[in-house]
């Protein structure tokens, strides 16, 4: 008792002390027939191409860890 309802935020104004994930950024230059073929692909599955690209970066590293063991 004695708490506020309300729910704590940290100095980042996340709730819960939870952090934002933080992520670099970087420059990607691509093909323009490449982008339009990424930018249909994520409309598809109903994400960004950004995100769509980082899907498919993920994919293929967690494809190279698994056939180096």
């Amino acid at each position: 008792m004695g708490e506020s309802s309300e729910r704590k935020q940290t100095k980042d104004g996340m709730p819960g002390g939870r952090k934002k994930m933080e992520k670099k950024r970087i420059l990607l230059r691509i093909d323009p027939t490449l982008h339009d073929d990424l930018r249909i692909w994520a409309e598809d599955d109903f994400r960004s191409i950004n995100a769509q690209i980082e899907f498919l970066l993920k994919q293929a590293v967690a494809k190279k860890r698994h056939n180096e063991i």
